[in-house]
């Protein structure tokens, strides 16, 4: 096949392996982006899972439930505050979706994703000697006896994928952490070694540089202006810069709708808001070894060379500079109640809220579109680090061969509703 010049809209996590994925094939990549620099928005401070052990949609069979719950509890994983129109018509998508046909398919297509991207990732890091923040290991840790029976029933289904995963005892848990706080109630974890947590934002900006010397040029603080249906493929810049391509690639998260606006493209994606809190550890041997997560809020801790960041939350609001008080304290309980000693908390704490792109489905679309030459890779929303590698490698395959789409029918752009 003819190598094509290729723009790619978007400089987050998927947006950069995208362009890697392609200039390893051989294509001349531009990168076009409005921010100063790679990974600023979602990619930017989230608590960097990468777990296909884990990896689910967020609209499951418990979820309805789970909000009704939230919504009067002091401590909180879900927020509805004054959503816009779009979010509360996803919200009732979400509601569809939450059926258990259709959460065991997208859960699967997710798994498969998450295990090749994790693959690749692994096998990127180790050719180019890429150097970011890891840890490997990941644990889920269970506090109810219902949620534990759960994910036993569900632990045949990641022996099935080749999953490696060991169940754990709160006596035996303690060798594998430590320091974790032994009041803090629990019943059982579930230990995921090949799993890890990593810093995305290193990542991306350690692959923008590999991706410099494959040619691809970087147009940062650079705003493109919605295609244009008459010639989709001219990118006209903020400053009326007309640049032709081939072929374009929308990989910006929330504003990739906008960007296709004029066009027969609908990509039903809303923002859905999550929080972390980033604090320097006080005692190293007081902070966690592997990444936690809380099933119970749906919160993670993980371990950032000598810095805690703890994350999760769902939020549907309209207010994305207002940091929801509820969603704060929430982060703090879950670090207070499992490694309370870990980081001084009355030092300088960053505290992020990033708008994640969501799918009510759950899995992203990446897929060609109605438009001759435009293709999307969106809506990975809060997995878009644990996907994006194999997500940029579908969309490489499928540009050299669109028959491929038969391998990955459920992300192609047709089947969303």
């Amino acid at each position: 096949m003819k190598k094509n010049r290729v723009a790619i809209i978007g400089s987050g996590i998927v947006g950069i392996t995208t362009a890697f994925e392609l200039a390893q094939q051989g294509h001349q990549v531009s990168v076009f982006d409005h921010n100063q620099t790679p990974a600023e928005e979602a990619s930017f401070a989230n608590v960097g899972v990468i777990s296909p052990g884990y990896v689910a949609p967020w609209a499951s069979p418990q979820m309805p439930k789970r909000v009704l719950g939230d919504l009067g509890s002091k401590y909180a994983s879900t927020l509805i505050s004054w959503p816009s129109w779009d979010q509360t018509k996803w919200l009732a998508s979400a509601v569809k979706n939450s059926n258990v046909e259709s959460f065991w398919l997208h859960r699967g297509v997710m798994q498969r994703l998450a295990l090749k991207s994790q693959s690749r990732m692994k096998e990127i890091s180790s050719q180019l000697r890429l150097e970011y923040e890891r840890q490997t290991g990941y644990n889920i840790i269970y506090r109810s006896n219902k949620s534990w029976q759960n994910a036993l029933d569900s632990l045949s289904y990641l022996s099935a994928l080749g999953i490696n995963h060991k169940v754990m005892e709160p006596a035996e848990f303690s060798n594998l952490e430590p320091a974790l706080e032994s009041s803090t109630k629990w019943v059982g974890a579930i230990h995921l070694p090949e799993d890890e947590v990593a810093n995305c934002r290193q990542f991306a900006i350690a692959l923008k540089n590999e991706c410099e010397k494959l040619g691809v040029e970087f147009h940062f603080k650079c705003r493109v202006e919605p295609l244009s249906p008459s010639n989709p493929k001219s990118l006209v810049t903020s400053d009326q810069t007309a640049h032709t391509f081939d072929q374009v690639v929308v990989c910006a998260g929330l504003g990739s709708q906008a960007l296709v606006a004029n066009l027969p493209i609908r990509l039903p994606i809303v923002p859905v808001y999550g929080y972390s809190l980033t604090a320097l550890i006080k005692e190293p041997l007081d902070a966690p070894r592997c990444g936690l997560m809380d099933e119970n809020y749906k919160v993670t801790i993980s371990r950032m060379g000598n810095r805690i960041r703890v994350g999760g939350i769902m939020e549907f609001s309209q207010k994305p500079q207002y940091q929801h008080p509820k969603a704060i304290q929430t982060l703090y309980k879950v670090l207070d109640d499992w490694f309370p000693k870990a980081s001084d908390l009355s030092q300088q704490i960053q505290i992020w809220k990033g708008a994640r792109p969501m799918l009510a489905k759950g899995s992203p679309i990446v897929s060609s579109t109605e438009v001759d030459g435009v293709w999307v890779n969106v809506g990975h929303g809060s997995s878009g680090w644990a996907m994006s590698c194999a997500s940029a490698q579908v969309l490489a395959d499928l540009m050299e061969d669109p028959a491929r789409s038969k391998d990955w029918p459920e992300l192609t752009l047709k089947h969303q509703g």
